[in-house]
């Protein structure tokens, strides 16, 4: 067998890079389409129903909606770049800094997540290494998420059973107040991380993590409340206040259980299909909970690209100004 027979085959050859890509487009094609399917054979029968509902829709109000939801990507924004100056050894302009973070988001919803932080990771190259943006996105999403988890539980059993549990809400702010002002789990995972991640190395090496001031876990909370306002403008007048309160708890609930589809962009359709798959916990019909979950995915992706563009074009003007 000659050299260039060997030469070909190595070239015809998948990487295995490659073969990892099309495993996890297949992956993701697999699941936005299952979830298409599932959504169409369960709107099926509603489908006049569905039609009578798009009739009612104010559309003012999801514009209104979006522009309410805006400050809530800011402060996520703010947190985000919190976490950066606590973690990486330089702190960064927030003024230029904020616009590359809002940006970033939405180019996660290009296929493979990962996009969004190799964009920031590029754009903040010059004030924050690699490792510490994936660092503070890695822990800002298990914050987040574990301040998620404890409200839509608390605030669904609300709804449900006894406003009681309600009070579930107190315990679990304790515990990301006391995450941020203790960082020794913080800590720990970083070096956990490093030892499959070899470039974290740097950061578990520097010493424990200073604590966060109250106003992170401040940040945490404060965004639901444009959450909630958002919801309340979107559905004012189509549902009561209690099913509106219902439906945005579920809807945040139905975003947390779309995470298992890390492979999904912003886990588009299969947040969806869960949200509609279970009308049980809000006593919802399936038309309703299918407007309500396209309604609220078109309001809040304008709000992500409106607050980008906003940061970006504030940015310009301050630089503008300064020249």
């Amino acid at each position: 067998m000659s050299p260039n027979t060997d030469l070909n085959r190595a070239t015809r050859a998948p990487s295995p890079s490659r073969r990892r890509e099309a495993v996890r487009s297949i992956l993701t094609w697999s699941l936005i389409i299952g979830a298409g399917i599932f959504l169409t054979h369960i709107l099926a029968p509603e489908i006049q129903v569905l039609r009578r509902s798009m009739t009612v829709i104010a559309w003012p109000q999801v514009v209104l909606a979006a522009i309410v939801a805006i400050p809530m990507y800011v402060i996520k924004g703010c947190y985000h770049l919190s976490l950066l100056d606590r973690i990486g050894p330089s702190r960064g302009s927030w003024r230029k800094d904020l616009p590359i973070y809002l940006q970033a988001q939405i180019v996660r919803y290009l296929p493979g997540k990962i996009w969004g932080i190799v964009y920031q990771s590029q754009r903040m190259s010059g004030t924050h290494q690699s490792t510490a943006v994936l660092i503070a996105n890695l822990w800002q999403m298990a914050t987040t998420n574990a301040l998620a988890a404890g409200l839509v539980i608390s605030l669904l059993l609300a709804l449900r059973y006894s406003y009681a549990w309600a009070l579930l809400l107190i315990p679990v702010v304790i515990a990301v107040e006391w995450l941020h002002r203790h960082p020794a789990m913080e800590t720990w995972m970083l070096k956990q991380l490093a030892r499959f991640l070899p470039r974290l190395a740097p950061l578990a090496s520097s010493g424990p993590l200073p604590p966060m001031p109250w106003k992170g876990t401040a940040m945490l909370c404060s965004e639901w409340i444009f959450y909630f306002l958002a919801f309340a403008c979107m559905l004012h007048d189509l549902v009561d206040w209690h099913s509106l309160f219902l439906l945005a708890t579920w809807y945040g609930g139905a975003s947390l259980l779309a995470l298992a589809a890390f492979v999904v962009p912003a886990g588009i359709a299969v947040r969806e299909a869960i949200f509609v798959a279970a009308p049980q916990v809000t006593q919802a019909d399936a038309a309703t909970l299918a407007i309500t979950a396209a309604l609220a995915r078109l309001a809040f992706l304008g709000s992500e690209i409106s607050a980008a563009l906003l940061a970006s074009a504030l940015n310009l003007g301050k630089r503008h100004e300064r020249q």
